[in-house]
């Protein structure tokens, strides 16, 4: 079993509000450099820049998860991660042909560009991206468990777009075993789920800044899920920064 150190909230050029400096081998090489184990991009409402940063933490041997940050039509934000790029380009282009036909602001919201690996521009986003999904905050979490992914409400205690502060409650009958909050614990958090953190990382300095530590066999769902429920001596903690390097860990 090992020790993942795992930031699994990081956003790219591709999000309106995420900085251009956010490309693929600058985030991976941050990463490394905080010590991280396992990364998941989580561009607002798709996927289109997950590839490029997945061939960038292969080159240097950081695990890697898909994902992106869905708003739902009660803007609450939950984040969906998978270990099988296919499902989550699926679910991605989904969920785009449901947000509003609303062109992109570069001035008000920020450019969405598109890179390679390379730092190429492959093109620019005209679809504002920063906007809800025409599904509740219970089909969302429906779609992406459907093709085997992990639904982790977002930052449920920051006003906006937190499940606390939009809906004032967690929905009955929502049984989700992970939440991402900005505190310590839980408020209010379904007995069921274990508290974790990301960094909601805008530009390359703040990757690293709040962590989850996974102990678990292998970076995939399934065995984040069974951290979650403490399977056979796996855990989920959470930490702020770390700059140990990797191979000082066990």
């Amino acid at each position: 079993m090992r020790t993942f150190v795992a930031d699994l909230h990081i956003h790219t050029c591709l999000s309106p509000c995420g900085g251009l400096g956010m490309v693929p081998r600058a985030i991976v090489g941050a990463a490394v450099d905080r010590g991280l184990d396992l990364i998941a991009i989580t561009d607002h409402n798709t996927a289109a820049m997950t590839a490029s940063v997945a061939q960038a933490a292969d080159e240097r041997a950081i695990s890697f998860l898909y994902g992106m940050e869905l708003q739902t039509r009660e803007e609450v934000h939950i984040l969906a991660y998978f270990d099988d790029p296919e499902a989550c380009h699926a679910l991605s282009d989904e969920l785009y042909a449901l947000l509003p036909d609303r062109r992109n602001d570069p001035d008000r919201f920020g450019d969405q560009v598109v890179v390679d690996v390379e730092e190429t521009i492959v093109r620019f986003e005209q679809k504002l991206l920063l906007n809800s999904l025409s599904l509740s905050f219970e089909e969302v979490i429906a779609r992406i468990e459907r093709v085997g992914g992990l639904a982790v409400p977002a930052h449920v205690d920051r006003a906006p777009y937190g499940l606390l502060p939009q809906l004032g409650f967690f929905p009955e009958g929502v049984v989700l075993p992970l939440v991402e909050a900005d505190a310590e614990w839980l408020p209010e958090a379904h007995h069921r789920s274990v508290l974790m953190w990301g960094s909601d990382a805008h530009a390359p300095e703040e990757i690293g800044s709040r962590v989850t530590v996974f102990r678990m066999n292998d970076p995939t769902i399934a065995e984040i899920r069974m951290s979650a429920a403490s399977v056979g001596g796996r855990s989920v903690t959470v930490r702020r920064r770390t700059e140990a390097p990797r191979e000082e860990r066990g």
